[in-house]
């Protein structure tokens, strides 16, 4: 039996440390961030939706499938994606859902993979993050679409951060071998780096 993977691109930040540009949409290395996502992870996955608040149009140019968050949940972050994800009928198709920011342009080209490795060593869990040696990158995430269902009722209660509403999922880290795979590109300055 087949399993359905589909990814969620994070690119509905108000840009503050980019000036306010739309982050996905600044160009690095000749391309929008967006594009270098976009490249790195479509042939592991079947489908992917990304989560914008504005110039939907030409994220649109690349899928279809292009959203904004919910009016309640707008300036909260990016659980507000995944809140409004959550009824979402197209991503809650997926047995799997892989969720980056737009900003992670050397995303691993295996992380699906790497992902399933874990999922194989703990079928009972329902939501995994990326971790390195340095850090854990919590907003690159691998979990069951349902899942998403309980960041709203967190939203509800005045919480934010995702690294909690993972915690409370009972999500697992995975360990990832290369930290420049998940550096973002977070301000301007950062646009300089190879």
């Amino acid at each position: 039996m087949s399993r359905t993977f589909h990814a969620l691109i994070l690119a509905g930040g108000g840009g503050r440390r980019m000036g306010g540009q739309d982050k996905g949409l600044v160009e690095w290395q000749g391309k929008p961030l967006i594009d270098h996502v976009v490249d790195r992870i479509a042939d592991q996955v079947q489908h992917i939706a990304i989560s914008a608040n504005r110039n939907i149009e030409t994220y649109a140019e690349r899928t279809p499938h292009v959203f904004p968050d919910a009016r309640q949940w707008q300036d909260v972050g990016p659980l507000a994606a995944l809140a409004t994800a959550a009824n979402d009928l197209q991503l809650a198709r997926a047995d799997w859902l892989l969720i980056v920011p737009c900003d992670t342009p050397n995303l691993p080209d295996d992380i699906v993979g790497q992902f399933l490795i874990a999922v194989r060593a703990a079928p009972q869990c329902r939501a995994f993050y990326a971790v390195t040696a340095e850090r854990a990158h919590y907003g690159v995430m691998f979990l069951r679409p349902q899942v998403l269902k309980t960041a709203a009722t967190y939203l509800g209660a005045g919480l934010r951060t995702i690294r909690d509403w993972l915690e409370q999922n009972n999500a697992r880290a995975v360990l990832f071998d290369e930290e420049h795979e998940f550096a973002n590109i977070n301000n301007l300055e950062d646009l300089q780096t190879e």
